[in-house]
């Protein structure tokens, strides 16, 4: 897919960025064309090869009404009865993390927000929940063209529900 300068796009496990400009490089003997990807929020920069894009995992920000509907998939998920030993929820975890879709990454929420109403979250848990939650705020608000704050109190309210 081809981006152009100033499109929003995600990257998989740094959440929202912004094209800040299609520039050449000179790698190895070979001009390659590179997306400069702003992650903002002090986040830092990438690059991303432009026939590489896909592969990254490089993808337009949702839909404002896949958005939506992250919000009932996160209210619908519930604790499992039977947890797994950490290492698999660890891994199971980082899967949805890092798959990049966010329907995934909003059951994964839902699913820590449930255990969390059950008892507390081990720290490794509280990451993952923090990260996803992150990510998921930031993708909403640019699929939705809404403040960050605005989207930040739904999603709390969301959790708590």
């Amino acid at each position: 897919m081809d981006y152009g300068v100033d499109d929003l796009v995600v990257v998989p496990g740094c959440g929202v960025g912004r094209i800040e400009a299609i520039e050449k490089m000179a790698v190895e003997d070979e001009e390659v064309e590179l997306y400069r990807i702003d992650l903002g929020d002090g986040n830092g920069r990438m690059w991303v090869p432009t026939h590489l894009v896909g592969a990254q995992g490089v993808r337009p920000v949702m839909s404002s009404e896949r958005a939506e509907q992250t919000w009932q998939v996160i209210k619908d998920q519930e604790a499992p009865e039977k947890r797994q030993n950490w290492n698999r929820r660890q891994r199971r975890y980082n899967e949805k993390l890092m798959s990049n879709e966010p329907l995934e990454m909003a059951e994964l929420l839902g699913e820590l927000a449930a255990v969390r109403a059950q008892k507390e979250l081990s720290f490794g848990e509280r990451k993952i929940f923090e990260r996803v939650r992150e990510l998921l705020i930031s993708e909403i608000a640019a699929a939705l063209g809404e403040p960050r704050p605005k989207v930040e109190e739904r999603m709390t309210a969301t959790l708590a529900a």
